[in-house]
């Protein structure tokens, strides 16, 4: 079986180098790129890369949480993963990331997309690179709205590996997204 997992940090989501301050790009940027993605074969890892996938581009038009800021991340637990989606505006081969809710407990759905309560269809759940037009080439650091974004080298890479499997477009697989970190527990519980 192919699985694709997503190993993140709890640290993740302090993302915020000074803590009173707005979000931006020039205080989203801690704890950058940290989780890992893990393309698995029968429980045996196939290719192996760092991502972002904590929501940290979570201000300006971007700005559309509901509870939390970084409300948009793709929540703990299974998802699946369309492969090689159309990528209209985005750099590279991209992956659609589907059937699964948000931190904010929001369904995307087989489109990678939510429905909001007006009937609105709102943003696009990937996995892309974080190549700029503007620069050339990839961004010093990833900028996630939700998606899980990697260094262009790394999908470049992840599809080689994808296509090494047998796998094409629209094919889908199974994902799921773990959650690692330090237990925090009450005092007087064990």
């Amino acid at each position: 079986m192919i699985k694709l997992l997503i190993m993140r940090k709890k640290s993740s989501y302090d993302f915020k180098a000074d803590q009173s301050a707005p979000d931006s790009f020039g205080n989203n940027w801690k704890n950058n790129s940290q989780e890992d993605m893990i393309l698995m074969e029968d429980g045996h890892p196939v290719y192996q890369c760092k991502c972002q996938s904590v929501a940290n581009y979570c201000f300006g038009d971007m700005a559309t949480a509901d509870s939390v800021a970084h409300g948009d991340t793709v929540a703990p637990g299974e998802f699946t993963l369309k492969l090689f989606v159309p990528p209209r505006s985005f750099h590279g081969e991209i992956h659609a990331i589907t059937q699964t809710k948000d931190v904010d407990g929001q369904w995307i759905n087989r489109e990678a997309m939510q429905t909001t309560a007006k009937g609105y269809q709102n943003g696009r759940w990937l996995v892309h690179d974080r190549w700029s037009q503007k620069i050339g080439g990839d961004t010093n650091q990833a900028w996630s709205a939700g998606c899980f974004i990697l260094a262009s080298k790394d999908l470049e890479q992840l599809n080689a590996a994808i296509r090494s499997l047998g796998l094409k477009a629209g094919d889908e697989i199974p994902g799921h997204v773990i959650e690692m970190g330090i237990l925090t527990l009450e005092r007087g519980r064990s």
